[in-house]
């Protein structure tokens, strides 16, 4: 259920971790490495960047809440624990949004998203964001291209240039540690500008917090000031849209995560409404 810590392990070749400290492993691994911690101060404040991203979203766009999923509007764990919840929306220029979080921060795991598909009407990249805890900082913002990026330079220049020297910014900055996605097709999904990150807390506060927020500023402004697709370009473009989005929730390697806390059933359920399987 997610789209995807400094001295747990050491660092060697066949390790877990580069020489340069970032992550090269499953996010269901690390958890499982650890003893459990109780993240709930530092989720709450994780919900509260989430909140900060919405905000500029829903008060940026003409949103709508879709009503399919309003009955687990609260996540249920087996035993019938409040572990979570879901929201999804749609509008003008927008397919299809999640907001939602899940886990138990008095444990260490918790995954909260933020993921913004737009519809065919206009070829602006989607807006991915995630963070979480496990129990480092996990933290995921992009831009999903719309084509295919080695074939579509001019996609690049107009949509992510505007955020290249703030990633490279970033990057250079020995504080921020990398996730780097086991998963080939995972990791095959993050574009140039990817951030996907697993850090300490304060070096997330103190050096990504305020790139994620401007990447997500800044996809406002690129919806809002769209020019319209091309009406014969519209199909194609909805038919790679909706297979990327169902592949990257079907595919993601952590929905083993969510099978531990609330079952097949239900796990399968929640991914069919993160790639609009179920809406109104």
């Amino acid at each position: 259920m997610v789209y995807r810590p400094s001295s747990y392990f050491r660092p060697n070749w066949k390790g877990n971790r580069s020489m340069s400290g970032d992550t090269v492993q499953h996010l269901a691994d690390v958890l499982d490495s650890r003893k459990p911690v109780d993240n709930t101060e530092v989720f709450n404040y994780l919900l509260n960047v989430r909140e900060q991203a919405w905000t500029m979203v829903n008060e940026g766009l003409n949103l709508r809440r879709d009503m399919k999923c309003a009955d687990i509007e609260q996540i249920p764990d087996l035993q019938g624990n409040v572990v979570g919840n879901m929201f999804a929306y749609t509008g003008d220029k927008i397919d299809w949004i999640i907001r939602s979080w899940i886990g138990k921060a008095e444990t260490g795991f918790t995954n909260i998203h933020l993921t913004c598909w737009v519809n065919d009407e206009i070829d602006v990249p989607h807006l991915g964001m995630a963070l979480g805890t496990a129990p480092d900082v996990f933290c995921y913002a992009d831009y999903l291209p719309r084509y295919e990026p080695v074939i579509s330079p001019d996609h690049l220049d107009q949509y992510h240039e505007s955020m290249n020297q703030k990633w490279i910014e970033l990057r250079r900055n020995p504080a921020y540690k990398t996730f780097n996605p086991v998963h080939l097709y995972t990791r095959g999904t993050l574009s140039p500008i990817a951030i996907c990150g697993l850090l300490p807390f304060a070096d997330f506060k103190a050096h990504v917090e305020s790139v994620m927020l401007d990447y997500v500023r800044n996809w406002v402004e690129l919806v809002k000031n769209a020019k319209p697709v091309a009406p014969e370009k519209r199909a194609a473009l909805k038919q790679r849209d909706e297979l990327v989005r169902r592949t990257i929730v079907e595919k993601d390697p952590a929905n083993v995560l969510a099978d531990r806390m609330l079952g097949v059933p239900m796990r399968e359920r929640l991914v069919r409404i993160l790639h609009a399987g179920e809406r109104e």
